[in-house]
C-alpha cells in the first residue's frame, strides 16, 4: 500500500472486502490476530447482522474497523493481509486499488489460466512474487517479472520440442521469434509492414530491457545490495513484462498450440 494512505479510503476498502469475504470464524481470527476480540464480541450488532443477514451489517463493519484499525494505523499491515485487501480489489475495485496502491492494478488472469491448464505452475508462483512483492519490493518485482519472461519462452518452446540448457533471454527471444513467427524481417511490404517491423524491434528491446534492468537493480545472482527502484519505474517494467507475455501466449493459443 501507498505510504501515507487516507485513512477514509482504507476503512472503506477493507469494509467492502469484509462485508464480501467474512464469516463469523474469520472475525473471531482477526480479533485474536489484532488483539482486539473484544471490540468485535462486546459489539451489539456486528456478529449477529452478520448472522441474520441484517441490512445495518455494513454500518457495523464500519464502526468496528477503525478501532481494530488503530488511532495510527498500526494494525493495518496485519489487517489487510489477513483480508488479502490488495488482490481483493485488484479484483473488484479497480479504482479504490489504483487510489491505494497506485497506477492501474497489473492483470495477470489469461498468464494464470493458461499456467492452470498446461500445469505450468512456474507461470503462477511469477505472477503471486510480482502481486505480493511490488508494493513493498520492487527489486524483487523485477526480478520476478523477468523470471516471469523466461517462464513463458520457455514454456513455449518445450511445447515445440526445443531441449534447453542454460539459454538466456535473446537467445529465448530468437527462439521463440522463429515458432510465433515474430521476425521483423518477414514482415509484409508497404507503410504497414515498415510499422510491423518496427513494433516487432521494439518487443525485443523491451524483452531483452527487462533482462538487463533485472541485472541492474532486480533480485538475483547474489545480490544484496546495489542500484534501487521505485514502485513506479518497477511497475513500468513489470506491465511491460505483462504485456509481453500475455502476448506470446495469446499468440501461441491462436496458432493452435495450447
Amino acid at each position: 500500500m501507498k505510504p501515507n494512505p487516507d485513512r477514509n479510503k482504507v476503512v472503506l476498502a477493507l469494509k467492502r472486502a469484509v462485508e464480501a469475504t467474512f464469516d463469523r470464524e474469520k472475525w473471531m481470527e482477526l480479533g485474536y490476530l489484532t488483539d482486539s476480540i473484544g471490540i468485535i464480541e462486546m459489539h451489539p450488532r456486528l456478529l449477529r447482522s452478520l448472522h441474520w443477514g441484517d441490512q445495518d451489517y455494513g454500518a457495523c463493519i464500519l464502526e468496528v474497523l477503525p478501532k481494530i484499525l488503530g488511532d495510527n494505523l498500526e494494525n493495518l499491515r496485519i489487517v489487510e493481509e489477513f483480508v488479502g485487501l490488495e488482490d481483493w480489489l485488484r479484483r473488484n475495485d479497480p479504482q479504490l486499488y489504483a487510489e491505494l496502491y497506485g497506477g492501474t492494478p497489473v492483470t495477470f488472469e489469461e498468464i494464470e489460466e493458461i499456467g492452470k491448464i498446461r500445469n505450468v505452475y512456474e507461470l503462477n508462483q511469477n505472477v503471486a512474487r510480482i502481486r505480493r512483492s511490488l508494493p513493498d519490493n520492487p527489486a524483487l518485482a523485477v526480478g520476478s517479472a523477468k523470471e516471469l519472461l523466461e517462464s513463458v519462452m520457455k514454456t513455449i518452446l518445450a511445447e515445440e520440442g526445443v531441449e534447453l540448457s542454460n539459454e538466456e533471454i535473446p537467445e529465448l527471444l530468437k527462439m521463440c521469434r522463429k515458432f510465433l513467427g515474430l521476425d521483423p524481417k518477414t514482415a509484409t511490404a508497404g507503410p504497414e509492414g515498415e510499422i510491423l517491423r518496427r513494433i516487432l524491434n521494439s518487443l525485443g528491446q523491451i524483452v531483452v530491457g527487462v533482462a538487463e534492468v533485472r541485472n541492474l537493480v532486480g533480485t538475483g545472482h547474489g545480490r544484496s545490495r546495489g542500484p534501487q527502484i521505485d514502485v513506479v519505474h518497477a511497475r513500468l517494467v513489470v506491465n511491460a513484462a505483462a504485456t509481453i507475455a500475455t502476448y506470446f501466449l495469446e499468440l501461441w493459443e491462436a496458432r493452435g498450440k495450447l
